[in-house]
């Protein structure tokens, strides 16, 4: 068969249901092949950077390769940037981009660019088919590489090449993916001990810790630690825990400053990053992870490299035994009483007045459903929704290490598309709309039910709030914004303006229900957020 519909035909035999992409000349065989077949759902994208966006956003979701397209040229180029975005988050994506004819590559052509020398920064795998024969092996590579080593792999095909035979035949399933990691266990043994010893644990949880939630849940209650979570920790264990006390950094809370200014150990679970300046340098520290690279380089830190479901069973034998410091542990629950006042005292607000960004994500908090995905673009609104959104079991989905802004609607597009059944909420600031507004066609095209709620402050919030700290004057961060209602209105959504925290309240209770897309413009307050590293109480001496 032609390259096109082998293509086509290996990758629904492999399970993928959706592409995202826009398309382009070199692409035009693979189109006609993906028109004449209904397993695979094709997702037009306005922008190549969207769809790879919408890629790594399902990968997020699903732990396994999803695909994005594009063709020659500024196509490839303009996938880059969602691409970077599953690179520095570690999710499997694989990008199939169009190239120009074999016999031109390495020549002066209208939109040829070295493909390879252009992805490789960002990319496990990269390379280019330049014959028809090659297309079967490669592609398989591809996947494997991409679901192995958790990231980007990248095929580019000739133009001419999409149209020849091939020899290549279709492989029924793909290796299945080993994540085991051998244990090592005297680190463990050694970790064990330095728990048992501990008077003031605390612990941290990122994103890895989501495979052993319930583990992760019983180490904390039996060690009686307080429980900080990054963003993409929150829902591992709800908020409302007596041991929780919220975020670290910059998103965090007042609470989890205190307590790791008094702890004398902190467990990081999961989380292959953590903001070193809000830490006393002193601080003992065990990481467990199982990839080493994610191990953090730093003098006091003793590592486990190991997944968590062969680490915590062994730990929580060995603390059967261990008394409980209820000192400690009724601090921790002081403090998470005071975590939970917080919210509340920065959310105080008379129903006439201007809504401040906190208000708004805190009253999101109330509303949404508890398995509701919550896609965020990248802003102030990201910190406040770590301080100010209480998770019983959402899932946040968001730009972790790359950050760009622009990810929150392409990514609410992927996750009602991959996640049909729950509710896909998706906080996005003027400006991160503003780089993607087109994909709100996109949205409508694809008939998906998303709550999309803006909010509108007329400025680049968290770049204001970083010039300002750093002691500048902003500039260039003021925005002239279009009237969002009318963008959705004249793109056939469902679009409301909110101008108090009255009208917020109301327009809440009436989209409560709806199953369609639909468009809240809630006009913000000037930023807000405060700078926590003023509050740390250990600064002085760190």
């Amino acid at each position: 068969m032609q390259v096109a519909s082998f293509l086509t035909e290996q990758l629904t035999k492999w399970g993928v249901k959706r592409i995202y992409g826009v398309t382009g000349d070199a692409l035009f065989a693979w189109m006609e092949a993906l028109g004449k077949q209904e397993s695979i759902q094709y997702v037009a994208c306005k922008h190549e950077a969207a769809a790879a966006m919408m890629a790594s956003a399902e990968a997020k979701l699903t732990g396994r390769p999803a695909v994005c397209t594009a063709t020659m040229g500024p196509g490839t180029v303009n996938l880059l940037n969602g691409l970077a975005d599953a690179w520095a988050d570690q999710v499997p994506v694989v990008a199939i981009t169009g190239q120009v004819e074999s016999h031109k590559l390495g020549g002066g052509y209208k939109q040829y660019i070295p493909q390879e020398d252009v992805m490789r920064p960002i990319c496990k795998y990269t390379t280019t088919v330049t014959h028809p024969d090659a297309i079967g092996m490669v592609l398989h590579k591809a996947f494997t590489i991409a679901a192995q080593q958790k990231g980007v792999a990248h095929i580019s095909i000739c133009k001419d090449v999409f149209n020849q035979v091939t020899t290549a035949q279709i492989v029924p399933e793909l290796p299945r993916v080993s994540t085991a990691v051998r244990p090592d266990r005297i680190e463990m043994e050694h970790a064990a001990e330095r728990l048992l010893q501990a008077r003031k644990p605390l612990v941290l949880l990122g994103v890895g810790a989501r495979q052993d939630a319930e583990g992760c849940r019983r180490l904390a209650e039996q060690l009686g630690a307080g429980v900080l979570l990054t963003l993409g920790a929150k829902g591992v264990m709800e908020e409302s825990h007596p041991l929780v006390l919220g975020g670290l950094g910059e998103g965090g809370s007042e609470s989890g400053l205190h307590a790791l200014a008094e702890t004398d150990l902190l467990v990081i679970l999961g989380a292959s990053w953590f903001p070193r300046s809000y830490m006393p340098k002193q601080l003992p520290i065990i990481q467990v992870d199982s990839h080493a690279e994610s191990i953090h380089a730093h003098p006091q830190l003793s590592s486990v490299t190991a997944n968590l479901d062969d680490v915590l069973p062994l730990w929580s034998r060995r603390l059967e035994t261990r008394q409980l410091d209820y000192a400690w542990e009724e601090q921790v629950e002081r403090w998470h009483a005071k975590f939970w006042e917080e919210t509340q005292r920065l959310t105080d607000q008379s129903p006439d007045e201007p809504i401040k960004p906190e208000t708004l994500i805190h009253a999101l908090g109330n509303f949404v459903k508890e398995d509701a995905i919550i896609a965020l673009d990248t802003g102030e609104h990201t910190l406040w929704f770590n301080r100010a959104f209480r998770v019983s079991a959402q899932l946040p989905l968001f730009s972790g290490k790359w950050r760009t802004m622009g990810f929150g609607l392409p990514a609410a597009i992927a996750a009602k598309l991959t996640c049909p059944d729950r509710q896909v909420v998706c906080i996005t600031g003027d400006g991160g709309l503003q780089m993607h507004l087109a994909e709100l066609m996109t949205a409508v095209e694809q008939n998906v039910s998303i709550l999309l709620v803006v909010v509108n402050n007329a400025t680049l919030g968290l770049e204001e709030i970083k010039m300002k700290h750093a002691g500048y004057t902003p500039f260039g961060v003021k925005m002239r914004n279009p009237d969002f209602v009318l963008w959705a209105k004249a793109c056939g959504v469902d679009g409301r303006s909110v101008q108090t925290v009255e009208d917020l309240q109301r327009a809440l209770n009436e989209v409560r229900d709806v199953k369609q897309l639909t468009l809240l413009d809630v006009a913000s307050t000037p930023p807000t957020l405060s700078e926590r590293k003023k509050q740390i109480p250990f600064q002085a001496q760190a």
